[in-house]
């Protein structure tokens, strides 16, 4: 089967961590593992540093397939190294 494509991207406002956290089943649940940093291993910090907006802020036109002109944030985070059978990301 084809992989789904993801909806268009969003513009994040905000500059926000990325934790994750290993574990070898599939056990979450609201109380466990505890939602704060510890357990979690921090990866990184992804800043806005670019904000889509509607439309180029000098002509006002918006990109060729009518989806809001302006720049997209992306960025590659790696984990690990990994010993367990998954992970939860947050």
């Amino acid at each position: 089967p084809r992989p789904r494509r993801s909806p268009s991207p969003r513009p994040c406002k905000e500059t926000f961590n990325v934790f994750y956290h290993e574990a070898d089943a599939d056990t979450a649940t609201p109380l466990t593992p505890p939602w704060m940093e510890n357990p979690y291993v921090k990866v990184d910090t992804v800043a806005a540093e670019h904000l889509t907006r509607r439309g180029d802020a000098v002509t006002g036109v918006t990109g060729v397939t009518g989806r809001p002109a302006g720049r997209v944030n992306r960025k590659t985070l790696r984990l690990g190294p990994l010993s367990r059978a998954g992970f939860y990301v947050a």
